[in-house]
């Protein structure tokens, strides 16, 4: 493995465990959608944009999980592209 990836890889681990273990107490309230608005809403903050149309909540679920899937396979279709130029690379300095 190269010195890169294996300072990538710590920087992400470093990255996940400091709030686990040193801001446990500020994350632990906080997990439900309802949180954030709720807690904004507490401040005296009025919206003064409201939304055209607001989707029911099966609709709403079914619309982020199809977001997720777009999102992923334009990633996918990106890593499979930049995965085989790579390679492509690899086999012309092989061959040269």
């Amino acid at each position: 493995m190269e010195k890169k990836h294996i300072l990538f890889v710590l920087i992400i681990i470093a990255l996940v465990a400091y709030p686990l273990l040193f801001e446990s107490k500020a994350i632990s309230g906080l997990g439900s959608d309802d949180a954030g608005p709720a807690w904004i809403t507490s401040t005296g903050y009025i919206p003064w944009v409201h939304p055209l149309w607001t989707p029911p909540s099966d609709i709403e679920s079914w619309l982020f999980a199809m977001q997720a899937c777009i999102g992923g396979v334009i990633m996918g279709y990106f890593f499979g592209v930049f995965h085989v130029q790579a390679k492509m690379r690899k086999q012309e300095k092989q061959n040269k």
